[in-house]
């Protein structure tokens, strides 16, 4: 289990609420579990704090910011619910402008 940033909340925290936290900028850490870089000029980092109970569940965050694979990072970014991009990438709750926090 990796504890919330200063401020933040767990991912599980926001899954449960998201309506109270669309539109909102919030403060999330997470292991980088998936990276897709510059994709639509930004890249996808899928975060897990181990706060979910399915393992398969991930928050997606849009960012300019570069992560390594399996690193243990923080994001700061407002809270979008379902989010289309178009061709099949729907999201339900995403992260996006987040700004890594040190």
């Amino acid at each position: 289990k990796i504890e919330p940033p200063r401020g933040g909340i767990t991912i599980a925290e926001l899954f449960g609420n998201k309506e109270k936290y669309s539109g909102q900028t919030v403060r999330v850490r997470g292991r980088c579990v998936k990276l897709n870089n510059m994709i639509m000029n930004r890249n996808w980092i899928h975060l897990q704090d181990g706060s979910m109970e399915d393992d398969n569940v991930d928050l997606t965050v849009t960012t300019t910011e570069n992560v390594p694979l399996g690193a243990v990072v923080a994001f700061e970014g407002v809270i979008t619910l379902n989010k289309d991009f178009g061709a099949g990438y729907k999201y339900e709750i995403i992260m996006e402008n987040a700004q890594l926090m040190q």
